[in-house]
């Protein structure tokens, strides 16, 4: 039997060995259906392109649920050519230093292999968000295409994972893990869909669409599995985030309680076991496109070192999170998808339920 966490960490490495910006995943999306092929899960893709793969649960009454990530990363597409080389455009939300010149940089060929490049400056009004790209051996290049910035597709440095775009693939690592343990193991009680998106980064597209197209059942509790800045609260290496909101949406209860009765479980099991939760604003998540479409939902969120690849003093650099942040949220998805049924059960929702009889006999004897 596959160990879960070797399993986790090689499902992360294969994604990580296929760059991808928005509209350009395919890469990844390959990857994941490569995986889940391995799994033994079958999978469809909707008419935008995102894939959705299910793990049958066993009770029909039980809330179906979803868990959501997406497969692009911030970069740049060439969108035409330049005395210097070519002009290209900032897909997502990119470091403004990479806008400067000598930022390394790999063109991604529509073959799969890379050029190295580099930036050649910034083209063109602010507003444009435009940079000079200067290959290392001239070529005919076939516009659009992208570039990504010029560093380690995967790296497990000690207790460190480094990657160009742990954002979002530790989120498509951690459902694709969850759904594998779910098929080899105890089944879940209602459906449990994983779902993997295109085109986040230029504003929650993949899932904008999928949501308004009602894909899903209605009654499904949405899941976003997300990587998110490390904030106060939200510490590196103390485990994965319940995420109760992001920069635009706060999320529902109801949802929630999913991973809160999946922590308890886990806690009861392994005190050690470390999980936070946490308003994560800095930035937004698939899960608000879901609730603006009447989804219940809510989120994990690994906190994440160099968000979008800025690190301190203007520098581009991986992005990186805590390996245990990593393979905890996959032991937290795994559970929640068992504990559906079980999610009014919270510690919090009994002790507020059980008035203890003394203090009800009391209100009695002093109302009046």
């Amino acid at each position: 039997m596959t160990n879960p966490r070797d399993e986790a960490l090689d499902f992360l490495s294969r994604l990580g060995s296929n760059p991808a910006t928005a509209f350009k995943e395919d890469g990844v999306a390959d990857t994941v259906k490569a995986i889940l092929a391995e799994i033994g899960l079958s999978f469809e893709q909707d008419t935008f392109g995102n894939i959705i793969s299910k793990v049958a649960g066993t009770d029909p009454t039980a809330n179906p649920l979803a868990v959501i990530a997406h497969m692009d990363h911030p970069g740049f597409e060439i969108t035409g050519s330049h005395p210097d080389g070519y002009i290209a455009t900032a897909m997502g939300g990119v470091p403004q230093s990479s806008f400067e010149p000598g930022v390394p940089i790999q063109v991604l060929l529509p073959d799969g292999s890379r050029v190295s490049c580099a930036t050649g400056g910034k083209h063109g009004d602010d507003k444009d968000r435009q940079v000079i790209i200067r290959l290392d051996q001239p070529q005919d290049l076939e516009p659009p295409i992208s570039a990504v910035f010029d560093m380690v597709d995967f790296e497990l440095d000690g207790e460190i994972i480094r990657m160009r775009a742990v954002d979002d693939l530790a989120g498509c690592g951690s459902i694709l893990a969850a759904l594998a343990q779910l098929k080899t193991g105890e089944a879940p009680p209602g459906d449990v869909y994983g779902v993997f998106t295109r085109a986040e980064e230029v504003g929650l597209v993949g899932a904008r669409l999928m949501a308004e197209a009602g894909t899903l059942p209605p009654e499904t509790l949405i899941i976003s599995a997300e990587s998110s800045r490390t904030l106060p609260g939200a510490e590196m290496g103390e485990g994965p985030v319940i995420r109760v909101g992001d920069a635009g949406f706060t999320f529902t209860a109801d949802a929630e309680s999913v991973l809160i009765r999946a922590r308890e479980t886990l806690k009861e099991r392994d005190n050690a076991f470390k999980c936070q939760r946490q308003l994560m604003s800095g930035g937004t998540c698939e899960a608000s496109a879901f609730a603006v479409f009447g989804y219940q939902t809510t989120g994990i969120a690994f906190p994440l070192g160099n968000y979008h690849n800025d690190a301190p003093e203007g520098r581009i650099e991986a992005e990186y999170i805590h390996v245990d942040d990593y393979l905890g949220g996959v032991e937290l998805l795994t559970e929640a998808a068992r504990r559906v049924s079980d999610r009014t059960n919270t510690a919090f929702r009994q002790r507020l339920r059980e008035v203890p009889s003394d203090m009800r006999q009391r209100m009695l004897d002093t109302g009046g």
